[in-house]
């Protein structure tokens, strides 16, 4: 299955779930705050890439997925090459947080700035 293929299945599954539970895609946008064009576009299989994992996270909850949506991206998305820069330890919990947690941004780096000061404190602690 090419690219195209795999987002077009993609899309075929958000419209059919968001269908079945009688829903608009103006409702969907207000449940997500993923616009109601770009819900067009991921149905219809004409976005490039795969969506970012917020947007499965905001779609997946408008739409009452449980983790469905992300295992069908993980299964259709072609492996990246290993030529991406790796991401820092805070980046990948950034990432984390957001698409797995209903924190906010300022509770995010929260978060973020408390671990930062437990890895300081380990470091003091070794010395």
């Amino acid at each position: 299955m090419n690219k195209q293929e795999q987002l077009m299945k993609f899309g075929t599954v958000l419209k059919s779930r968001r269908q079945s539970l009688n829903l608009s895609l103006r409702d969907v946008e207000k449940l997500s705050n993923v616009s109601a064009a770009l819900i067009t576009k991921l149905e219809n299989g004409k976005m490039a890439n795969f969506p970012k994992a917020i947007t499965i996270k905001q779609l997946s909850d408008a739409l009452k997925f449980k983790n469905e949506l992300f295992l069908l991206a993980d299964i259709l998305f072609e492996q990246k090459e290993l030529q991406t820069p790796e991401k820092s330890i805070e980046d990948e919990l950034r990432e984390i947080l957001a698409t797995k947690t209903s924190l906010n941004t300022k509770n995010i780096n929260q978060v973020l700035y408390f671990i930062s000061g437990l890895e300081k404190l380990q470091k003091i602690e070794m010395l």
